[in-house]
């Protein structure tokens, strides 16, 4: 096979600096106390129209839930999980499941606690995104940013414009390309669902006329299924062989989910038919043992496991290592908050087979400053097509503090 390598970036000049051993004396670090902040109706855009179910009523707003985790030496983490509607009294879920585990506990028993909690939680509420204030506390206590714990293999990740809203023309979406090659993304991904394979292949074909070979393109066709009332997929076997190696013909860089998360055998199929463009997929799959039947059968060419869906993150970070194994990149998923990105970008900065960064961007539908909730202002993107990685310890989220007033979370020193 010749299929097209995905770039790596240069690795990161500075070694890690020694960490220093805790003081003679100091009392063991320990989970202390769990609060949990509902935040909801955040704008997040006007009259997004959902690809995976265009039947709903368009969005405006998403809920998101803040959990902070406190110790007996002051250091806080802190995380955020979203969606639309979440459930009514969310936080008092989490809160108490999260009181029963963990207080008194140590955070740098992630193993521990993936075994002991984070496995035994069952669907809808997973938790899994509470390790990531786990790992907030670690850095912290170590001084070091997650990427460098982690392994630093270059401490910046090239991102590609996720669009999101569905009802927009063609030439709508070719105009937005090559506007957000001029923002700095060398890369747009597109969302397929329509009823027939010329509709769906007439979008990308457009956009492609227009960036010319300027940025990559990858297109998303949502057809793994994701949630029960789910509209059942469009598309067959037949139906992604045909539009996978059309859009292949046009040069884009990768078709995402064109078939359901467990049909691996299907999935291979089109995936041995390719010779130049990626499958990607694996956003809705869960645990170290899905991702493991997938890189054995050679279902996807890109792996996008989520670290608040399939995780936890000490578990993402696994099947990153096992697609390094099988000379398969790792992308990450996410969709649930300005969190669930950072935390990615810190795996893929350390993740030596990493790909592009997911961003989620459609200004005026799916807005940063309603995604990247909490934070001061949305984690930029740089003239040289590239997100670097915070260097604050821990998550290095760039919090508001007014936000952090008006909603009563503490303040992170």
């Amino acid at each position: 096979m010749t299929r097209r390598r995905f770039p790596l970036p240069l690795a990161a000049a500075a070694l890690l600096p020694a960490v220093p051993a805790p003081g003679k004396g100091a009392a063991p670090l320990r989970i202390t106390g769990i609060r949990t902040t509902e935040v909801r109706s955040v704008v997040t855009g006007k009259g997004l129209v959902l690809p995976w179910d265009p039947r709903m009523t368009p969005q405006d707003t998403r809920d998101y839930v803040f959990v902070q985790i406190f110790t007996n030496q002051g250091l806080v983490g802190t995380t955020v999980d979203g969606d639309y509607q979440l459930p009514p009294g969310i936080g008092r879920e989490v809160q108490s499941r999260a009181e029963a585990y963990f207080i008194g506990k140590d955070p740098f028993a992630i193993e521990v606690h993936n075994r002991e909690f984070f496995q035994k939680q069952k669907a809808p509420v997973r938790l899994f995104f509470l390790e990531v204030a786990l790992w907030d506390i670690i850095g912290k206590a170590l001084g070091q940013p997650l990427y460098r714990l982690w392994g630093a293999s270059t401490n910046r990740v090239r991102p590609y414009a996720a669009t999101v809203h569905f009802s927009k023309t063609a030439e709508q979406r070719a105009e937005d390309a090559l506007r957000f090659r001029e923002l700095g993304f060398p890369a747009i991904k597109l969302r397929l669902h329509a009823m027939t394979e010329e509709a769906d292949l007439a979008l990308p074909r457009k956009v492609m006329d227009a960036v010319r070979g300027t940025m990559d393109v990858m297109v998303d066709a949502n057809q793994a299924g994701k949630r029960a009332g789910d509209p059942p997929p469009v598309w067959d076997a037949g139906r992604a062989l045909r539009t996978a190696r059309a859009l292949e013909d046009m040069g884009l860089f990768w078709l995402e989910e064109p078939l359901h998360r467990f049909a691996y055998e299907d999935l291979a199929r089109v995936r041995a038919s390719l010779k130049t463009m990626h499958l990607a997929g694996g956003e809705g799959n869960v645990g170290l043992a899905d991702f493991a039947t997938m890189l054995r059968k050679g279902a996807f060419s890109y792996l996008q496991p989520d670290p608040m869906i399939g995780g936890p993150v000490s578990v993402i970070r696994k099947i990153a290592a096992a697609a390094e194994a099988f000379g398969v990149p790792f992308g990450p998923h996410h969709g649930k908050s300005g969190v669930g990105m950072l935390v990615n970008l810190h795996m893929q900065c350390a993740a030596p087979n990493s790909g592009y960064l997911e961003y989620m961007y459609d200004p005026g539908f799916w807005n940063p400053e309603g995604f990247q909730v909490g934070f001061a202002a949305p984690w930029p993107v740089d003239r040289s097509g590239y997100v670097q990685a915070p260097e604050k310890p821990g998550l290095g989220a760039p919090w508001d503090r007014a936000f952090f007033r008006k909603h009563g979370l503490q303040w992170e020193t």
